[in-house]
């Protein structure tokens, strides 16, 4: 047996770790489709502007990642992505949204778009806060 602490992991070892606990949850789970969701927004030489990263499963959207550029921000770019992902959870049968937020990110953004705190990691990872949203989709 090789009992192994690293802070170097193989992308092989953590692609089978990832890969057997997803294998066995699903096994175990009432619903084992999930679907990946991704939202992109480029300007016109194809550079990132915005983007959007979620999984349907379920009854759930779980949005992992929401980027705008610097420049991009406040014109509404983020509500509409946002939108835009939830119309197409509902579409897949979803009824909630679930994601969370650093407290210097977009705590009072998720707010506005009308989700509701539901818990907040305090200390996270030293002095900070992280925040964690639902929202009902229907």
């Amino acid at each position: 047996m090789d009992y192994t602490i690293t802070d170097t992991p193989s992308n092989e070892d953590a692609e089978a770790l990832f890969n057997n606990l997803k294998e066995f949850n699903l096994a175990h789970i009432e619903l084992d489709v999930v679907q990946e969701l991704a939202i992109f927004q480029h300007d016109e030489e194809g550079t990132l502007v915005a983007g959007l990263s979620a999984e349907t499963h379920g009854n759930w959207l779980s949005v992992s990642y929401l980027w705008i550029r610097e420049k991009a921000r406040g014109k509404g770019l983020g509500s509409k992505m946002m939108q835009d992902a939830e119309t197409e959870a509902v579409r897949r049968g979803c009824k909630f949204a679930f994601l969370d937020t650093f407290s210097f990110q977009a705590k009072d953004f998720y707010l506005k778009l009308g989700y509701q705190e539901v818990f907040t990691l305090e200390h996270y990872p030293v002095a900070g806060k992280r925040h964690y949203f639902t929202k009902s989709l229907i």
